[in-house]
């Protein structure tokens, strides 16, 4: 029973570390993105308490499907165990203490070649754009401190099987280094989702989607927007929620786009 009602209530009821970085709507449009993926073999690099990986359980019809969750954070690691404990995915599920700039000849790593997908939701703002948390670990998940997309790229090109595929998401303001990084690790930009506030705003945000020596051929999708409504009768749009059902615990009346990101 609690673990039928952990299911239908996420994301609601994960466990966080109090004073680490708090996920947001970016982890469940990813999950949501990448569960559509093919690949039973899944790499979650990042993983933080595990919206992202364990979303993509929830989501996926494919019952095969395996996650492995690498964090630097030990207190990440632990809460992305019990959140999977919690969900009933201990058995599809697990997370382990590892920095993706280490997944290469670690002996705690991964082999070479070993995932059909990986998954990444990396630090994505410059470190002299933004107000900068006064918390480390908030600091260090927002923005590109110690290890960044080109961090997360490598460890990608270096889990994935040759045309294994990598969902990531990312700021749109930033997209030409999204480009750059990705082709440096011969991982081809084959589908790019935007995300705006609304119908008529630019895109703040996007899901990527690149495969490992993939063939030249981008997809760009019409945008996914966020809100509808104004002022005080701002809410999540119906676009949105089909999209990505996870959203409805942030479905609340006088949520404002102007602070989503």
């Amino acid at each position: 029973m609690k673990q039928e009602s952990a299911r239908q209530n996420f994301p609601r009821g994960l466990v966080q570390p109090p004073n680490g970085f708090r996920f947001g709507a970016d982890a469940l449009l990813l999950a949501c993105f990448a569960a559509a993926l093919p690949g039973r073999r899944v790499l979650d690099c990042g993983t933080g308490c595990g919206p992202v990986g364990l979303g993509m359980l929830l989501s996926g019809e494919d019952t095969q499907r395996t996650v492995l969750g690498l964090d630097k954070d030990p207190q990440m690691v632990a809460a992305a165990n019990a959140n999977a404990d919690a969900l009933g995915f201990s058995d599809r599920f697990a997370a382990r203490l590892l920095d993706v700039r280490e997944l290469r000849g670690h002996p705690d790593g991964i082999a070479p070649e070993s995932m059909d997908l990986v998954v990444a939701n990396p630090p994505y703002r410059h470190p002299d754009s933004g107000r900068r948390p006064p918390s480390p670990g908030r600091d260090a998940a927002r923005f590109e401190t110690d290890g960044g997309l080109d961090a997360f790229a490598a460890a990608a090109a270096y889990a994935l099987v040759n045309r294994g595929r990598f969902a990531c998401v990312h700021l749109a303001e930033r997209l030409a280094h999204v480009v750059t990084s990705l082709a440096a690790r011969n991982l081809e930009i084959k589908r790019i989702l935007p995300i705006t506030p609304r119908r008529d705003a630019p895109a703040k945000q996007m899901l990527v989607l690149a495969r490992k020596n993939g063939r030249p051929g981008l997809r760009l999708d019409p945008p996914l927007a966020l809100y509808e409504g104004q002022g005080a009768h701002t809410r999540l749009s119906q676009q949105a929620l089909r999209y990505c059902p996870f959203l409805a615990c942030n479905a609340g009346p006088g949520t404002s786009a102007d602070t989503a990101e």
